[in-house]
């Protein structure tokens, strides 16, 4: 807390991420560049992790923001608020009033970005977000400054630790979802209201970030296709594990030409991957990311993507930064136009999970209807002990069917029909493969 010297800091929002970075500057004090923890921003300084603090520090602790905004020895605000209102009006003013940002609100920062980062420009400070994506594994650094960013071609990872961490537990221990669940939030990897975890939000607002920071152009969010991992069941893992593969939540970008015009496939999906596959081997909360380059082919960065302080530690590399040089990072370059690929248009190989009252003909009615779309089946398989009497004495019966590659389109309008069949108890549950 020593103010001799020259570069403050202030925490707005002492949370888990917060509280991290509080930490880390208290441990190592100032560092090389005169970093300095000034003042902390909290509404409730005694609840949650800001209550250890307010004891130790209570002086630090500030409940308006003009005392941040207006103090000059305040070079550097860290913003660990959250969500995208007040946290949003705050970062413009801040950044209006002369100070840098440094903050992990990978939820404002994919849905005002481009207005946040244009702020950024036009006032000479920096807005710096390497805590948003995969915590304390530095890609967004890397992207800026090593990769020649044009060239990659391809990029997919495991950018969310709970939802990872579920995943690992149903497939290794064959604990059912909800179970799963339960333990991640007693042991403090998923929130409360896991909402945007297990839906896969996160890892789509990640995966706007990383678009942004390779293609140099926005993607709003609700463009991304999406889905969650709250509609696997064990049946599912135990498929995929008679197929030589693993289910993980993969966010995905890739670049595709067509007829002389550029699309970008963008989706976050739970997908099947090959054993052999870097990311079907990441477990627990760890986060991964690989990427496909035109010269520098194939790179993985493996590490914490979630916690207090691997989170905070990101935070801290972006305070440096800014101590070392004032100047803000010139924002990507965008040379090329891109649209978005529609996810319709998007071809996999296909495993469908069905789960139906037991009757004849099921089959090749299902058959039938795969066949008017023109999609042809691959493998078609039952396990006996998903066998079952239901509560109705009606025989239920799990089931899947792997299809050849197809278009999303075409199954879709084939499904349709399918669920609305009588013998159906649940909708078709789809993983897919890339190709």
């Amino acid at each position: 807390m020593s103010k001799t010297n020259h570069f403050g800091i202030a925490i707005a929002g002492l949370g888990t991420v917060g509280s991290g970075v509080a930490k880390i500057l208290s441990d190592h004090q100032v560092g090389d560049h005169g970093l300095f923890l000034k003042s902390i921003l909290e509404r409730d300084p005694e609840k949650g992790p800001a209550r250890e603090w307010f004891q130790k520090i209570p002086e630090a602790f500030v409940n308006d923001q003009e005392s941040i905004l207006q103090d000059p020895e305040i070079k550097v605000i860290v913003e660990t608020i959250g969500g995208t209102g007040f946290a949003r009006e705050f970062t413009l003013e801040a950044l209006k009033r002369g100070k840098h940002v440094v903050t992990a609100n990978k939820d404002l920062i994919a849905t005002h970005g481009a207005e946040l980062c244009a702020k950024s420009q036009s006032c000479n400070r920096h807005y710096l977000f390497e805590a948003a994506v995969a915590g304390a594994i530095p890609v967004l650094s890397l992207l800026r400054e090593y990769f020649q960013t044009r060239d990659i071609l391809e990029l997919e990872g495991i950018l969310n630790g709970t939802t990872n961490y579920i995943l690992s537990e149903m497939e290794t221990r064959s604990l059912g979802f909800e179970e799963t669940l339960k333990q991640a939030q007693e042991l403090g990897f998923a929130e409360q209201d896991p909402t945007n975890d297990i839906k896969g939000y996160d890892a789509r607002y990640k995966l706007v970030i990383l678009a942004y920071l390779i293609c140099g152009q926005w993607i709003s969010p609700s463009e991304i296709y999406l889905e969650g991992i709250d509609r696997l069941e064990l049946p599912d893992f135990e498929y995929a594990s008679r197929m030589g593969r693993s289910i993980k939540l993969i966010a995905r970008m890739r670049r595709v030409e067509e007829k002389g015009n550029n699309y970008l496939q963008a989706f976050v999906l739970p997908m099947m991957l090959p054993r052999e596959n870097v990311l079907s081997k990441i477990d627990g909360s760890t986060n991964a990311l690989s990427l496909k380059g035109r010269f520098s082919e194939d790179i993985s960065l493996i590490g914490k993507g979630a916690g207090s302080l691997p989170t905070a530690s990101a935070i801290v590399s972006d305070l440096n930064r800014v101590a070392r040089n004032e100047k803000p990072i010139p924002l990507p370059s965008n040379t090329e136009l891109f649209q978005l690929m529609p996810f319709n248009e998007s071809f996999f190989r296909h495993t469908l999970r069905f789960e139906v009252y037991d009757e004849p003909g099921i089959v090749g009615m299902i058959g039938k209807i795969l066949a008017e779309s023109g999609i042809n089946i691959y493998a078609l398989e039952q396990l006996p002990q998903y066998h079952r009497i239901g509560d109705a004495e009606r025989e239920s019966v799990i089931f899947t069917i792997t299809l050849e590659p197809c278009s999303e389109g075409v199954l879709w309008e084939a499904l349709d029909k399918i669920n609305l069949a009588s013998f159906m108890i649940q909708p078709v549950n789809v993983l897919r493969e890339s190709l």
